[in-house]
């Protein structure tokens, strides 16, 4: 195995040059949490840091992503990262059973449909200094194919509103480089639930053993047209902040941000 870090995101930082990026993932926030959106993008304050089920989300995403590149996975180098968390929200030990019966029941789909190109970062700007980005998971072909992670016993079989805005955004940046996305794919991937018992009754509970589910959306241009006008819509909205700081409580639906008005003074004769 190399010396890649498979568990830290790839942030384009050698990409964007200083440019404020619009995170693909976090597309749907500005329009849903508003005010949530603006005071962790542009306020600089300390959003989500995870939880059980991104840790395991990452770790999974690591032994994908150590296939493609390597042809295997480094167990023992995953077990090492999960034996090293160190978050008061996440439960270590639920992280550790379940990894390895995930990527087990994945990788079968990943041969099949093995990626071209995996944690791919694109950015595009929209305006001077702010522009749109993020990590796409993996590219095969005229297809975007993102990892899911999910605890629910029976896979979603449809976008959740976020997972679209995410998706699609990406599709557009690829568009704008002269690559035409068709297709986007989910794929989901359960929890391994086997070998339970009933706290009530000390019965064996029914087994849910990690499955793999995929959901896909076509890439339409009036999809296309839609994202792109969000996009420039967003970026817009943070050239106003920039430039307007007497405006910045109104973007930010907050009437704290407001600034005070200046002191009436009078001088003394």
């Amino acid at each position: 195995m190399g010396t890649k870090n498979y568990f830290e995101y790839n942030n384009g930082e050698n990409v964007t040059n200083g440019a404020f990026r619009i995170s693909a993932s976090q597309l749907s926030k500005f329009f849903d949490r508003t005010s949530e959106w603006y005071h962790e993008n542009l306020l600089g304050e300390e959003g989500f840091t995870g939880n059980t089920a991104t840790y395991l989300g990452t770790v999974v995403h690591a032994g994908i992503e150590m296939f493609v590149r390597e042809g295997e996975v480094n167990w023992e180098e995953l077990n090492n990262y999960v034996m090293s968390i160190d978050h008061p929200e996440v439960d270590m030990y639920h992280v550790l059973n379940q990894y390895e019966p995930m990527i087990s029941a994945v990788l079968p789909f990943v041969e099949e449909n093995k990626p071209t190109e995996v944690e791919k970062f694109v950015f595009h700007e929209l305006l001077p200094g702010i522009g749109v980005g993020g990590s796409i998971d993996a590219l095969r072909g005229d297809t975007i194919m993102d990892w899911k992670t999910t605890g629910a016993k029976t896979p979603p079989t449809r976008f959740s509103r976020n997972y679209w805005f995410q998706q699609m955004t990406y599709a557009w940046v690829l568009k704008q480089q002269g690559i035409d996305i068709r297709y986007l794919k989910l794929v989901y991937i359960t929890q391994n639930e086997t070998g339970r018992v009933s706290d009530k009754t000390g019965k064996p509970l029914k087994d849910y053993p990690s499955q793999v589910s995929v959901v896909t959306e076509e890439v339409t241009q009036d999809s296309l047209d839609l994202i792109g006008s969000c996009l420039q819509l967003v970026a817009e909205s943070v050239q106003t902040w920039n430039d307007n700081p007497e405006l910045r409580h109104l973007l930010a639906q907050d009437l704290r941000l407001k600034p005070k008005p200046k002191p009436i003074t009078f001088n003394k004769e």
